[in-house]
């Protein structure tokens, strides 16, 4: 069993009552840690409770391991070794208190599309760079009308194609990705254009990476 982090954004039902005079609600952030097989596992686990306990997954910010974790990713600040303790001697999972925020420009009409950068390690990959492959970074847009479905889907692919997702950043609706931000491509001229066309998922060209090295998600 490992122990997993998740920095999310959920809008609960009940959140505008909670605002201050005046303020308009947009959503809370929350950040939670929990045991698991695999970060598939503990995410797919996430969003069954976040569901359950009837709050909407708008965002995963950022997941990855618990050893991977770095405090500069986080507007708030968390005590993540409780936080890890706590989850690991209970068996349940742990989440910081809710960080409201309003709406911002970002939010509106859903484009029925989402994007997120993975950094993953693919069995086969390592099988034919043996000794040569870390893993790799790669960007996944994913027709899905809500985060949730994404996240499903994102994870059933590549576990159908033996392939470890280690982190992610950035799983929100396509419109709001920063692509321009990353130096990935795809083969189709618009990936978003073609997953909405098409259905499913559509991955961009891939960056593959040495044993220990660095996970910067970023370019």
């Amino acid at each position: 069993m490992g122990t997993f982090y998740a920095a999310v954004e959920v809008f609960d039902p009940e959140g505008p009552a909670n605002m201050p005079d005046g303020a308009d609600y947009g959503g809370e952030a929350r950040f939670f840690v929990l045991t698991a097989e695999d970060l598939s596992e503990a995410l797919a686990t996430l969003a069954n409770s976040i569901s359950v306990n009837g709050l909407r997954l708008d965002r995963v910010l950022h997941a990855g391991a618990v050893e991977a974790f770095e405090d500069d990713i986080l507007p708030f600040e968390v005590d993540i070794d409780d936080m890890a303790e706590t989850a690991q001697g209970s068996g349940e999972i742990c989440v910081s208190e809710a960080h409201p925020f309003e709406p911002d420009e970002s939010d509106g009409v859903a484009s029925g599309c989402y994007a997120v950068c993975i950094d993953a390690f693919d069995m086969e990959w390592a099988d034919e760079d043996e000794g040569e492959y870390g893993g790799h970074y790669q960007l996944a847009v994913i027709k899905a009308e809500t985060a949730a479905g994404a996240l499903q889907q994102l994870v059933e692919d590549f576990e159908a194609e033996g392939i470890v997702i280690i982190s992610l950043e950035g799983l929100v609706d396509a419109k709001a990705f920063p692509f321009d931000a990353y130096e990935f491509q795809f083969e189709e001229d618009d990936a978003v254009s073609e997953v909405l066309e098409q259905g499913g998922m559509i991955v961009s060209n891939a960056y593959a990476y040495p044993p220990e090295a660095p996970r910067k998600l970023d370019s």
